[in-house]
């Protein structure tokens, strides 16, 4: 009995302080600063990248995006080739990518940044 009626009790608070989150729209974002507008929040699902997503030759690629007016490097790739004296070569490649999705917030603002197109976002209205 005690047990259910801790449960019924956490299930209440939640209902008083929780807030819901409601599909609004889809958006792609370009390098036009947007802001999150109030009583919205919004979610970055990924990029649309305007280069290649691989790095070749002794070359790095960086992909990031503006937050708040600082940028943010959401993936990045980077190789290195090694010329030895007789023509024999060695290549190491390697790529990283940030953990996704980020949130932001009404007021947050965001824009694409280097080597990115658009940026994909789902705006949710926040519910009391």
């Amino acid at each position: 009995m005690k047990t259910l009626l801790v449960l019924v009790a956490f299930a209440l608070g939640g209902l008083a302080w929780g807030q819901t989150l409601q599909f609004s729209q889809v958006l792609l974002v370009s390098s036009n600063t947007q802001t999150v507008p109030a009583g919205k929040v919004w979610k970055v699902e990924n990029i649309l990248a305007s280069s290649s997503l691989v790095a070749s030759g002794n070359q790095t690629v960086n992909f990031s995006i503006s937050v708040d007016n600082s940028q943010v490097f959401v993936a990045g790739a980077n190789s290195q080739v090694n010329v030895y004296n007789q023509g024999v070569q060695s290549m190491s490649s390697t790529s990283n990518q940030l953990v996704q999705p980020i949130w932001l917030p009404a007021g947050s603002t965001l824009a694409a940044g280097q080597n990115v197109f658009r940026v994909s976002v789902i705006e949710f209205n926040v519910l009391p």
